[in-house]
């Protein structure tokens, strides 16, 4: 009937299994949890993991990244509905996966979204955290923390040739869109506890940039399907790029000393994205 499936990197997935496993347990249905870590540097309680019932711990030998590691456990499922959550996540509703199985013959794919914890005073994740509530959790449209599907009908799969950060799930969600795969989406969310540091995401953004750049030119993305590219092709045809070079040379340590503070400018992170893909796009077009 149900797998639920999670990834995990050096996070401690304990609390989620145990959340997840007590309420699978009191739906008197066939289930399985499956984890897998993608050799992880720090492993958090395993042992305790799999003792509990119908639970299985995968691990791979070598990091893979989320995208093998997503495929792996789809293949090791064994049942049709599959609940795929990322680590760093807890359902809100105490009836998180009933309120999931109660859809069941409303459709074959839905997406129950996220939230974000309040932000405290000098936290040193303010910047993931400020982006994810102001922007993430009112339009997580190519997310994949939180979906739930029918792999008998659908036989997903995720795009293997994504080994670093950036861009996987906005492929996988274009990737359904192309099937034509009617992506419902519930009010059924989980909170996302991101523990990434302001310089970590920072760092990881602009990683996800020249991931983009590297997707479009490999026709694997429309330009015009992100709205980061889709401006700066906006700029590019009022002639409008090589503006950005001076704004990065004028402001852009400016820009990053805001970013990595404690009241981050999410315009300036916007603007900070559209000079990180500017730099990719000129290194890719002088290969």
């Amino acid at each position: 009937m149900l797998s639920i499936v999670i990834p995990v990197y050096n996070y401690n997935i304990l609390p989620l299994v145990e959340r997840l496993h007590q309420e699978a347990s009191t739906l008197n249905l066939p289930f399985e949890l499956l984890v897998c870590d993608d050799a992880s540097t720090q492993v958090f309680h395993q042992q305790q993991i799999e003792a509990l019932p119908h639970t299985r711990w995968l691990t791979n030998t070598v990091n893979q990244h989320v995208a093998y590691t997503r495929n792996r456990l789809l293949k090791e499922a064994q049942y049709p509905w599959i609940l795929v959550l990322d680590a760093d996540v807890m359902p809100v509703s105490p009836t998180f996966i009933q309120d999931y199985l109660a859809q069941r013959e409303t459709g074959v794919f839905f997406q129950g979204g996220f939230t974000y914890p309040p932000i405290e005073a000098g936290q040193q994740q303010s910047l993931r955290l400020t982006y994810g509530r102001a922007v993430e959790q009112h339009n997580h449209l190519h997310s994949c923390c939180n979906l739930f599907f029918n792999q008998n009908v659908l036989q997903l799969q995720f795009d293997e040739t994504i080994t670093t950060y950036g861009y996987e799930d906005t492929l996988f969600f274009l990737a359904l869109a192309k099937r034509q795969v009617d992506v419902i989406r519930l009010p059924n969310p989980v909170v996302h506890h991101s523990t990434e540091s302001n310089h970590t995401y920072l760092e990881r953004s602009k990683q996800a940039c020249w991931e983009l750049v590297r997707l479009i030119d490999q026709n694997k993305i429309n330009a015009e399907d992100v709205q980061l590219s889709r401006r700066y092709n906006q700029l590019a045809q009022l002639h409008l790029t090589a503006l950005l070079s001076g704004i990065d040379w004028l402001l852009g340590t400016r820009i990053q000393r805001n970013l990595l503070g404690s009241n981050p400018s999410m315009t300036g992170f916007q603007l900070f994205k559209l000079l990180a893909f500017h730099k990719a796009r000129r290194a890719h077009s002088k290969k």
